[in-house]
């Protein structure tokens, strides 16, 4: 088309060219003479005549050669574009199927391992069994040379903090045993905050001094502090998923689940605060900017939690929706909304998200929780803790994925392996220290609250630091920024910590099922004994406040009532809960009142002990003290206020059946 439409011009132009050539020609003879001054001009005149044709000739064909040329390139510019796209798609179905990948893992995973546990072969852990598939995966790929599936496997930071440690952390917090995990909270917080910052600084030095020896890696300073902050995260799947299969004592359970919740959040702070200082030289003033960034990061993220938790707990108390049967999922999914809603908002003002959910599903736990209906505490515990199980199963499958995604296997250093292994068993040790502060200081005396941590305990918490999903996931990303480039510690902090992942995972936890049996830490083997109940004049500070303050504004119990009973408990706490009820109603009502009911409350009171057995008021009288006298009393004369009991004791010298013939009278 462009063609046709230069044909005239160019037949014109051509036609102009063709006269310049035959003047040319004519005038060929003549130009070998020197012509006279009239006719060079009248030449020179008709020369640039022609010569300007030929320009517009020129600069016509040059036109049109533009305009042929700018379709040429945007065609270029399409197939670009379409190429573009077609590498998309094919990333996308290759990260499709690497999802497949993964999903079939989880289900061969979920099948061997119940497999294996009705074979009674303890050996092989469930998480072992997801980071055995997880590697064959990964292995099979590699040797396939799929470069964009291998690429796909590699652990991401994002998705790992976003989409799978979440749901694993706020289940950890909202399922918990919550009466278990506050008696036990002095401990565990010992264990989970001093301890993990003390294992960080005792695997750096170990790493530092070990590379300056030259046995083994010469890891910088800072690259060993973070090493040890991101390698003294324990991971408690493997472990506790054999205790709760076994029945190990809630004590021992709730001190182990605590701290290795805890101190994942701790460890993730601290590696982060360890970074501030990649630009920053290390001396007494930025060491305590550190800690400054390290406290407002946890503290900060801890009150965001705390007041998400809470408000969920307002807001359900008086929207009364657990009195409405067609609300049930409405109280679930807004649960789950107030949780991640606390996540995002610390992550939005550049705290922790992970301490934020994990302090937000503590407390739903012991206020929210109150102020479901029935079944809607079922469904969200159930909901979430299939959630977890999920991510938790699929964190230990990306684990395996990794070990040939990434140069793991690349020039390692086994030598450093082994000195940061023996590095963490030895930073493990704050266990024993720990335990004997909290017997010396809150577990000692005639008559403790909770009985001390035996010997044995601390043989078990030490064997259960195992690591995991969050001390590889800092890894990796400190290994895809480069974090620490000079000398290659980057890659050698992310080979040594799969290594003792997998080391941990494998020997650790296949052994851990053989040293609750042999140590004889299950229920069944020496029953636990219940701590003894604590009223209200004997409760701490922080119990007082919660009982006559915080509870009443933010569930449906009255002052004083302690409605710390799960489902698991005891049935003796359901009575003793009732006798604090009956307590409470008694400061409150007037003599005539009280004596009125009392023969409907010691009927209703006396079915209540036969059903769930409760001792008689005869049983063991020597080992009761007054306080439990008094209150195996008022079960059988709830009419008797608790001073008259009291004077009646000191007049029959404690003894039980002559106090009740004269409080009955």
């Amino acid at each position: 088309a462009l063609r046709a439409s230069a044909a005239p011009v160019m037949t014109q132009q051509h036609k102009a060219l063709d006269a310049y050539a035959a003047q040319a020609a004519v005038a060929e003879p003549a130009a070998r003479e020197v012509p006279p001054v009239e006719e060079a001009a009248s030449n020179t005149g008709s020369s640039i005549s022609v010569d300007a044709e030929v320009i517009d000739a020129a600069v016509l064909v040059s036109s049109v050669s533009s305009a042929h040329s700018e379709p040429q390139a945007a065609r270029e510019m399409d197939l670009e574009h379409r190429q573009e796209m077609e590498e998309e798609e094919i990333e996308v179905v290759a990260l499709k199927w690497t999802i497949v990948v993964g999903l079939v893992c989880l289900i061969l995973t979920f099948l061997i391992a119940h497999y294996l546990e009705s074979l009674h072969f303890d050996y092989l852990p469930e998480a072992g069994v997801a980071v055995l598939l997880g590697i064959a995966a990964s292995a099979i790929f590699k040797m396939a040379h799929g470069g964009m599936m291998m690429a796909d496997m590699r652990f991401d930071f994002e998705f790992f903090m976003i989409w799978l440690l979440p749901p694993i952390i706020f289940e950890a917090g909202y399922n918990m045993n919550r009466k278990a995990f506050f008696d036990n909270i002095f401990p565990t917080a010992l264990f989970a905050f001093i301890g993990t910052v003390m294992s960080a600084f005792t695997v750096a030095g170990f790493m530092v001094y070990a590379g300056e020896a030259g046995i083994s890696h010469p890891m910088g300073g800072l690259a060993a502090l973070t090493f040890g902050s991101l390698i003294s995260a324990t991971d408690p799947v493997t472990v506790l998923a054999v205790f709760q299969a076994l029945g190990v004592k809630v004590d021992l359970f709730s001190m182990v689940f605590g701290e290795s919740v805890m101190n994942d959040a701790v460890a993730i702070v601290l590696s982060r605060t360890m970074l501030s200082f990649k630009y920053a030289e290390i001396n007494a003033v930025n060491i305590a900017l550190a800690g400054v960034l390290f406290l407002k990061i946890f503290i900060g993220s801890t009150l965001i939690g705390v007041l998400f938790g809470m408000l969920s707990s307002y807001v359900m108390k008086h929207a009364h929706m657990s009195h409405h049967e067609d609300a049930l999922f409405k109280e679930s999914v807004l649960v789950a909304a107030f949780a991640w809603a606390s996540y995002y908002v610390a992550e939005a003002y550049e705290l922790s998200g992970i301490v934020a959910i994990l302090f937000c599903g503590i407390v739903m736990a012991k206020y929210t929780r109150d102020n479901l209906s029935e079944q809607a505490q079922t469904l969200t515990s159930r909901t979430f803790k299939v959630v977890a199980l999920l991510s938790e199963t699929f964190v230990f499958v990306y684990l395996g994925m990794a070990a040939f995604a990434f140069p793991i296997w690349d020039h390692i250093g086994w030598a450093t392996v082994a000195v940061a292994l023996f590095a963490c068993f030895v930073g493990r040790t704050h266990i024993y220290l720990f335990s004997y502060i909290t017997n010396f200081c809150f577990r000692s005396g005639p008559d403790p609250a909770m009985p001390p941590i035996t010997t044995t305990y601390m043989h078990v918490m030490y064997f259960s630091g195992l690591r995991g999903g969050v001390a590889f996931a800092i890894s990796a990303v400190g290994f895809q920024n480069m974090d620490f480039p000079e000398n290659g510690d980057s890659m050698v902090v992310m080979q040594t910590t799969l290594v003792i992942a997998l080391f941990t995972i494998f020997f650790m936890g296949g052994t851990i099922t053989d040293l609750a049996r042999y140590t004889g830490v299950l229920e069944r083997d020496n029953p636990t004994i219940a701590p003894k109940h604590k009223t209200l004049v004997q409760d701490s500070m922080f119990g007082k406040i919660d009982k006559l303050t915080i509870r009443p504004f933010l569930t449906h119990h009255h002052k004083g009532v302690d409605a710390e009973v799960d489902f698991d408990y005891d049935s003796n706490d359901c009575r003793i809960a009732a006798l604090t009820i009956q307590k409470s109603w008694r400061k409150k009502s007037s003599p005539a009142s009280r004596k009125k009911v009392a023969p409907l409350l010691a009927s209703k009171v006396k079915s209540t002990d036969v059903e769930l057995g409760a001792p008689a008021a005869s049983a063991a009288p020597a080992q009761l003290s007054t306080e439990d006298k008094v209150d195996q009393l008022r079960m059988q004369v709830p009419g008797a206020s608790s001073d008259d009991l009291r004077k009646i004791l000191a007049t029959t010298g404690g003894d039980m059946a002559a106090a009740l013939k004269i409080a009955k009278k």
